[in-house]
C-alpha cells in the first residue's frame, strides 16, 4: 500500500479520539484517505483546500454541529453511511459536529486542474461552477467513492485509469445536483429561472411534475413557459424529463448492480416496459444491451 506523503491539504478534523487505521494512495492527480477513529466527542474542522475535497461517510452519523463557509454561516446537514460530503478548492470550511463515537471516513483531494480539464468537454454554451455540498446522499457518487476507497489496497496496473473515472463520476453528479445554465436566449427563459426549473425536476425523478407546477416556479403562464422553455433547453419540457430519467438510468446501468425493473421505478417511468421503450427510442438499445457494454457495474 502505498502510504506515502503527497502534496494534500492537512488534516480537517481534529478533537479528542484515537486514530484505530489511516491508509492513503496517491494515483496522478488524486489523493485517498480512509480513517477510522474511535472515543470521538466533538471534532472541530477549520481548512481552506487547496484542491477539491470530496468526503464519504463510511461509518457512523454525524448528528449535530455549526458550520460556516468563508466566513457565513451555513446549515447543518445530518449525515450517515454512504452521505457524500464536498467542499470546492479555496473555500473556507470551519466549524464543528459531532455524532457517533467510532466513525470512519473517505477524503478524496482532487486537483483542480483534473476537474477543469474534464469540463473542457462540457459543451460550450454551458457554463457550470461548483458550489459547497454540506450533505447529500446519492448512490452513484456514493459507489463511485467506494470504488476509489476499495483501489487504495489495490496494485493493478489500471487503478489510475479507474480511479479517474471515478472521479469524473463524481463530478459530473455534483454539477447536476449544482445546476449551471450561463445565459438565457433570445426569447428563452432567464438563467435563474431554468435552473430553478432544472433543479426542480432533478430533485425528485420520480415525480410527475404538471406544465402548471413548472410555470408557477418561474411566475409565468404554460403557453408561455412552454415556449420559453423550449427556446433555451432546445426541446418541450415533457421531451426534457424523459431525457434526465434516461440519463439517470444510464448511470445506474453504468455502476449499480440494481435490477433494470429497479431502476425504471427509480428513475421516474411506471414499469419496465415503459422504461424500455423509452430508452431504446433515446439511446439506440435496450437497457440489458446498454448495460452488457459495462462489464464492471456493481463492482464498486
Amino acid at each position: 500500500m502505498n502510504t506515502a506523503t503527497s502534496p494534500t491539504d492537512p488534516v480537517f478534523k481534529t478533537g479528542n479520539c484515537s486514530t484505530i487505521s489511516r491508509d492513503q494512495k496517491t494515483w496522478g492527480r488524486v489523493h485517498a484517505e480512509l480513517v477510522r477513529r474511535t472515543g470521538l466527542d466533538k471534532e472541530e474542522t477549520a481548512i481552506t483546500p487547496s484542491r477539491h475535497l470530496v468526503v464519504l461517510n463510511v461509518q457512523g452519523n454525524c448528528e449535530q454541529g455549526q458550520y460556516f463557509l468563508n466566513g457565513k454561516p451555513a446549515s447543518f446537514v445530518r449525515r450517515k453511511p454512504g452521505s457524500i460530503l464536498f467542499i470546492p478548492a479555496e473555500c473556507n470550511w470551519r466549524g464543528w459536529e459531532g455524532g457517533a463515537s467510532t466513525a470512519a471516513y473517505l477524503s478524496l483531494s482532487i486537483e483542480p486542474s483534473f476537474v477543469t480539464d474534464l469540463l473542457r468537454r462540457t459543451p460550450s454554451d454551458l457554463q457550470p461552477s461548483l458550489s459547497p455540498d454540506l450533505g447529500c446522499e446519492d448512490p452513484i457518487m456514493m459507489n463511485a467513492a467506494r470504488g476509489i476507497g476499495a483501489e487504495i489496497e489495490g496494485q493493478g496496473p489500471l487503478s489510475t485509469l479507474l480511479v479517474e473515472s471515478y472521479v469524473a463520476t463524481i463530478f459530473v453528479q455534483l454539477l447536476r445536483r449544482q445546476r449551471y445554465v450561463s445565459f438565457a436566449r433570445k426569447g428563452g427563459l432567464a438563467p435563474a429561472s431554468i435552473n430553478r426549473v432544472i433543479e426542480k425536476i432533478d430533485e425528485d425523478l420520480t415525480v410527475d411534475l404538471s406544465l402548471a407546477q413548472l410555470a408557477e416556479l418561474v411566475g409565468v403562464s404554460i403557453p408561455h413557459f412552454c415556449r420559453a422553455f423550449k427556446q433555451t433547453i432546445g426541446c418541450p419540457p415533457y421531451a426534457f424529463i424523459v431525457r434526465r430519467r434516461i440519463e439517470r438510468a444510464k448511470e445506474y446501468l453504468r455502476h449499480s448492480p440494481m435490477p433494470v425493473t429497479d431502476i425504471a421505478l427509480a428513475c421516474g417511468f411506471s414499469n419496465s416496459s415503459h422504461f424500455s421503450n423509452g430508452f431504446r427510442r433515446e439511446v439506440g438499445m435496450t437497457p440489458v444491451a446498454y448495460r452488457a457494454l459495462w462489464p464492471n457495474k456493481g463492482k464498486v
